[in-house]
């Protein structure tokens, strides 16, 4: 055979053999990809608790092979009305589940306390340590206190007009410290409603970021939020620290929720049981709030 016979039945072979191999390659492919089962959980609510389940779904993905946890920190109204819609199997909350929304749900909604956290009363990092009373701090967010050369406040030695930083309407943050400290977590009664001009935040970070960088803000955020930008102010003599929630003493404190819809099965409940694991509460005081469960250490 002369080598241009031999160079074409070559080509022809090529051009059998190409596409021949491609389907091959693509059956195999998809093969594998349909032996390999993906279960997907979706979370979504609070970004108060998103920042405990967004380091805690990788440690959880990593010893769960198989598994995709998926997360969005949309607020706690918007997590519930997510996972009673369907398309979450978990929502994160920042406080109690409401009665109309446990009614929306045909009463099926089930929460699990994950973890506790303290709400900081926040002032700029270059204040001098304030002492005031949950009903001074109420004052201050409903505009009776409106400088800071008012005598209540003037000890942190801030100038100007009061700005407050305060959370979105259906931030369960925001319904928590209405609750707590506005005494109304509707805010319908007399003094619970926040002071004209209050700038409305959509995130703890953003709030802190705010008040580090503006010495006549004030706000308030979960304990995982707080680091040396910012100064803490003293509630009844008091720090907000894990320390402080768990014996306590400190009076501005709530407990961080999973919810889902009926008892949890599958991997919603493998994932809340995980939560509740010594690892799960390693993840709860590592990303700066207090366990209510054993970690690691106390195993």
């Amino acid at each position: 055979m002369s080598f241009t016979n031999r160079t074409k039945n070559l080509t022809i072979l090529l051009l059998i053999l190409i596409p021949t191999s491609a389907v091959i390659s693509w059956l195999i492919t998809t093969s594998i990809l349909n032996a390999r089962t993906e279960f997907i959980l979706n979370i979504d609510g609070s970004s108060t608790v998103f920042k405990i389940i967004d380091t805690a779904q990788f440690e959880f993905m990593d010893s769960h092979p198989g598994v995709s946890v998926t997360t969005s920190g949309v607020g706690t109204g918007a997590g519930i009305t997510a996972l009673t819609d369907g398309v979450a199997e978990i929502a994160m909350a920042s406080r109690p589940v409401k009665a109309i929304e446990n009614e929306s749900a045909d009463y099926k909604l089930r929460s699990f306390a994950i973890a506790k956290d303290g709400l900081a009363i926040i002032v700029h990092a270059s204040a001098n340590t304030l002492n005031i009373t949950l009903d001074e701090v109420r004052a201050i967010f409903n505009g009776t206190v409106e400088t800071w050369a008012d005598s209540l406040v003037s000890g942190a030695g801030l100038t100007g007009e009061i700005q407050l930083v305060v959370r979105e309407e259906g931030s369960g943050t925001r319904d928590a410290f209405n609750e707590l400290v506005m005494g109304d977590d509707k805010q319908l009664e007399p003094g619970s409603e926040y002071a004209e001009g209050a700038l409305p935040k959509s995130s703890n970070q953003l709030i802190k970021d705010a008040v580090a960088s503006n010495p006549n803000y004030v706000g308030y955020v979960g304990l995982g939020y707080m680091d040396e930008t910012v100064e803490a102010v003293l509630i009844n003599g008091v720090l907000p620290s894990k320390e402080t929630v768990q014996n306590s003493t400190y009076d501005i404190q709530r407990d961080l929720y999973l919810v889902t819809m009926g008892e949890p099965e599958g991997l919603a409940k493998e994932f809340i049981n995980w939560m509740f694991s010594p690892v799960g509460q390693d993840v709860v005081i590592e990303t700066g709030f207090i366990n209510v469960a054993k970690t690691s250490d106390e195993d």
